[in-house]
């Protein structure tokens, strides 16, 4: 969020402070003590003690211990959770994809993660006579697709030990079929923030996708442009690639992420 003046005469200061204590806090992604906040808002001990006391008594945070840090109680997480209810992803979707959609002219998606499978939740179309026909509610096995390997590359879990016990469907020659494969791929996607998959799940389709944040950074979906064609050129891989990572960092602004920076034209690799 924006830095807030505790200055502003139309502002309560010790509502200011008591927001960036909890920006603090999030950042830490654990649990933090009275010490490392203070350290971190740089404002006196004292003051942050009394704030840390009255959110803990307000159940916006809990402290374990008499000695234990501070970290976030149930009540973040019901105001998380009635932020989420408000906001509708895919009509959020619709909004980002619609004008890039109309700009490249080429069919967008949204999936989740059904395990193992991914869902397609949304689309927009492109206008050409030759794209991407698809449908709310396809299925599809996530290791065979560009925004299952984006889920799966970016959700910061390990699926791949999984894989190396089950039976990877092939579903065209080109679908990766091995734990090993798979894991080369994921890694591939985490080095260029978008992840690939060409005639994997239907010959002469290639898709190109990038995750979506909630705001408490976790991925929840993943955005994705397919193309009716097997082999991207250089230019048109390097187009697609910067309009989906500004999309997806768009889309998980508006849901709530914060602000999340797409890489840069030239850091779009191919």
């Amino acid at each position: 969020m924006g830095k807030l003046d505790p200055r502003a005469t139309s502002t309560a200061p010790a509502v200011i402070t008591a927001i960036r204590v909890l920006d603090a806090l999030s950042a830490f992604q654990r649990s933090a003590t009275l010490d490392e906040l203070t350290e971190a808002i740089d404002e006196p001990r004292s003051s942050v003690h009394r704030i840390l006391n009255t959110l803990v008594e307000s159940e916006v945070l809990q402290r374990p211990g008499p000695r234990g840090g501070y970290r976030m109680g149930p009540k973040a997480i019901t105001w998380g959770s009635s932020f989420l209810r408000a906001v509708n992803l895919i009509d959020e979707f619709r909004s980002v994809a619609a004008p890039i959609v109309s700009r490249i002219d080429e069919t967008m998606q949204l999936a989740v993660l059904d395990w193992p499978d991914v869902v397609f939740v949304s689309h927009v179309d492109s206008r050409r006579p030759v794209r991407l026909v698809t449908e709310v509610g396809r299925r599809l096995p996530a290791h065979a697709t560009a925004v299952g390997k984006a889920l799966l590359a970016f959700s910061g879990t390990s699926a791949v030990d999984w894989y190396r016990h089950q039976e990877m469907r092939e579903l065209t020659p080109r679908t990766a079929t091995t734990a090993e494969e798979l894991d080369r791929q994921l890694a591939k996607a985490r080095r260029r923030g978008w992840a690939e998959a060409s005639e994997e799940s239907s010959e002469n389709l290639t898709c190109l996708a990038a995750p979506v944040r909630a705001h408490d950074g976790q991925v929840i979906a993943a955005m994705t442009i397919c193309v009716p064609e097997p082999t991207l050129k250089p230019a048109k891989r390097q187009l697609l690639g910067r309009e989906l990572l500004a999309g997806c960092s768009k889309l998980s602004r508006q849901i709530g992420a914060g602000d999340l920076h797409p890489r840069p034209a030239a850091a779009v690799t191919v």
